[in-house]
């Protein structure tokens, strides 16, 4: 009898161990888990900031030069470019963006400056930035962030349903 009273405590404590163990187990796969989830939350909504930055940056340049001759596409070399035209003055000014070396780009200078895709400023991130005009009020721009995903994207030009000459780009 002295010998069953000896085992029971060693169960017991076995016992107690093993469920210790299966919590500790299952706490640290909960801890793991959440730290995975909470990683890819955080990358989607950085890459989502990112392509939100730059879709909302390029809207407010096109409406910034919403007027007549404010906009046009034109290509140097394969890399297409939005040219945005205004006066200050009596000087004529143009501003580019483009893509270059994995960054949106922007460049302002004279409407006379021999433009140079190495000559602007870094705005946002981006892989690829390609835009075309669709209709003599309608741009259609595509964006590609770093992780390779594309939004494409249209912004209409209000001042041309304005205007009855019509707008000459290109």
């Amino acid at each position: 009898m002295n010998l069953k009273m000896r085992n029971k405590p060693i169960v017991d404590i076995l016992f107690l161990l093993a469920l210790f163990s299966v919590f500790l187990i299952s706490a640290l796969f909960i801890v793991l888990f959440g730290a995975k989830i909470y990683r890819n939350t955080v990358s989607n909504m950085e890459a989502n900031f990112k392509s939100r930055t730059a879709l909302s940056y390029v809207t407010e340049k096109m409406r910034q030069f919403d007027h007549s001759g404010g906009a046009a596409v034109i290509h140097y070399g394969e890399t297409p470019v939005l040219v945005l035209n205004e006066r200050v003055g009596d000087n004529d000014y143009s501003t580019f963006l483009y893509e270059q070396d994995g960054y949106l780009t922007e460049l302002t200078a004279r409407s006379d400056y021999d433009f140079d895709l190495t000559g602007g400023t870094k705005v946002v991130p981006v892989s690829g930035f390609f835009v075309e005009r669709v209709t003599d009020s309608l741009y259609r721009f595509t964006l590609t962030d770093e992780n390779g995903e594309s939004v494409s994207y249209y912004v209409a030009e209000y001042s041309h349903t304005n205007n009855e000459e019509g707008m000459t780009h290109e």
